[in-house]
């Protein structure tokens, strides 16, 4: 059996995505891991991505910066340096990050994008 591995998880520029205004650093991609993913979100020049609904669970936690979550049609939660959010699969959000913001985020599962390449469709979960 072999021993637990750690491993560092720089960025890499093959698993960096655009999405909108936010660039997505998936820093787990061939580390090893099977059901959770992560990595680092950041809004260099600030914006809101289109609404997405979420195929996975997630957590946020804002590393600077202020990032505020429009879900659902509820009132925007507003995310301040140092503090976390969880997101439910099955959401429908919008990221917002003001200019700067840096994020830590992780999901599960990691593989999502294999049955739902295009996130969650409109109706059922």
């Amino acid at each position: 059996m072999a021993e637990p591995t750690v491993r560092l998880a720089p960025a890499a520029p093959k698993y960096t995505f655009d999405n909108g205004p936010m660039l997505v650093e998936l820093r787990t991609g061939g580390k090893g891991l099977s059901h959770l993913g992560g990595g680092i979100i950041r809004f260099d020049d600030g914006g809101k991505t289109e609404p997405w609904r979420l195929p996975y669970e997630e957590i946020v936690g804002v590393i600077e910066g202020e990032l505020v979550l429009h879900a659902d049609g509820v009132d925007p939660v507003v995310v301040p340096a140092g503090e976390m959010a969880t997101l439910p699969k099955g959401a429908t959000v919008v990221y917002e990050g003001a200019p700067g913001t840096r994020a830590f985020y992780a999901l599960t599962p990691s593989d999502w994008f294999k049955q739902y390449p295009h996130g969650l469709p409109d109706t059922g979960v």
